[in-house]
């Protein structure tokens, strides 16, 4: 039996948004750890590592300990001994249910001396990352369960770590205090409503729609409406995800609930605009051979 996800279910991605990893390292092995559009978070579970970026450099973490990497910057890893690493990958700082409590922390950020450091894991967080281990090591690629446990992780610094802690953890975050644009599409996919939206980015709705309005000269319903086409017609023309899948995700009624929506917004029903997709990618195909 496979314990990874097909890619005909939705949410199947090479790699998730926001997820957890292995890394393995010989002694004496590096690993890049690059700039891009992920943070990671470092937990060393066995061994010991040198890591040295332009925060800090040839600094030892212990195992037991964990270090969070910012995606502006680049790390460079030695292991010292043999290690194991679980990588935590994600864009932004928070779950759904504790966005509001990461964002109004932030407000202390000035009265915090930062310096790159570890952190050592606490109970609970050894007790999600032995669950996570137990599915990567059984190769369980499902995203699902991916994005829940980065919440789960989330939750546990919450409520298993002090403010000063999280504050110096995530200074990265909150210092550069991510642009409203920024903020707003990375937690737009999360959403489906302009409240969810607003409520997950931290702001009341009437701010939340002014400020909207100065960045996106759109109103937030308006905008998220279109995302919501753009990602239909590329999840109809782009991939096999069944139409009944497609349906559920976006909270449509019906079938004749999202053909009437296809027919308004593509001008075409959902089968006319995949046949036309499929249709197009077997032309190209015979060109190319």
């Amino acid at each position: 039996m496979s314990n990874q996800c097909p890619a005909t279910c939705h949410s199947y991605t090479l790699e998730p948004e926001a997820g957890f990893s292995l890394i393995t390292l010989k002694a004496g092995e590096k690993r890049i750890v690059e700039r891009g559009d992920y943070n990671s978070l470092l937990f060393l579970t066995s061994g010991n590592f040198e890591i040295s970026s332009e925060e800090r450099k040839e600094y030892t973490v212990r195992e037991g300990h964990f270090v969070f990497c910012f995606r502006a910057f680049q790390y460079e890893i030695t292991a010292l001994t043999d290690v194991d690493i679980i990588r935590a990958h994600f864009i932004t700082a928070g779950a759904t249910c504790d966005m509001i409590p990461f964002n109004s922390i932030a407000g202390k950020i000035k009265k915090i001396n930062y310096k790159f450091t570890q952190v050592a894991m606490n109970e609970p967080m050894n007790i999600l990352l032995s669950s996570i281990r137990m599915y990567l090591d059984n190769n369980m690629k499902c995203n699902h369960l991916q994005r829940a446990k980065i919440q789960e992780m989330f939750i546990i610094f919450k409520f298993f770590y002090t403010p000063q802690i999280q504050l110096r953890t995530f200074f990265n975050l909150f210092d550069r205090n991510q642009s409203f644009v920024s903020l707003v599409r990375n937690n737009a996919p999360r959403v489906k409503t302009v409240e969810e939206l607003a409520d997950i980015c931290g702001f009341s709705i009437q701010h939340f729609n002014n400020m909207f309005k100065q960045e996106f000269h759109d109103t937030p319903y308006s905008w998220m409406q279109k995302q919501r086409i753009v990602e239909i017609e590329r999840l109809l023309t782009e991939t096999n995800v069944p139409l009944k899948s497609i349906i559920k995700m976006y909270g449509f009624t019906n079938h004749g609930h999202f053909a009437l929506f296809c027919r308004k917004y593509l001008d075409r029903t959902p089968l006319k605009i995949r046949k036309e997709a499929r249709a197009k990618r077997e032309a190209q195909s015979q060109e190319e051979e």
